[in-house]
């Protein structure tokens, strides 16, 4: 149940519906999850500052369950996020930051239960 958080400086009319569903299906492919699982949100158009600027700015986090136990595995995941974020948003590679949460499955209600109960039937 991957969770992105967008926060950005750029303002809301840079950050389409369509780079939503991009980003959305890049997660789920890139973690193996299914797009349903999900979740993209973006707060646009923050007043952020970063190293003393306020150049175009994006604070990317990531929550999810399982996925990121290994240090290799986040390596490789920071580099796409990057990668997608700087490619798809007119933001540099210095300018994006990448926040990875562990959650455990018992922290994460869905459907009116726990998801550490769903997964049990």
């Amino acid at each position: 149940m991957p969770l992105a958080h967008i926060k950005t400086n750029l303002s809301q009319d840079q950050i389409s519906d369509e780079f939503i569903k991009e980003t959305s299906k890049m997660i789920a492919e890139l973690l193996n999850k299914e797009e349903w699982r999900v979740t993209v949100h973006v707060d646009a158009g923050q007043r952020m500052m970063r190293a003393g600027s306020f150049d175009p700015y994006i604070q990317f986090e990531i929550a999810a369950i399982k996925s990121f136990d290994e240090e290799k595995d986040k390596e490789k995941y920071s580099k796409a996020f990057f990668d997608f974020l700087s490619e798809k948003l007119p933001v540099k590679y210095d300018r994006i930051v990448v926040i990875f949460r562990r959650l455990s499955s018992e922290d994460v209600g869905i459907k009116g239960t726990l998801n550490s109960i769903l997964v049990k039937q």
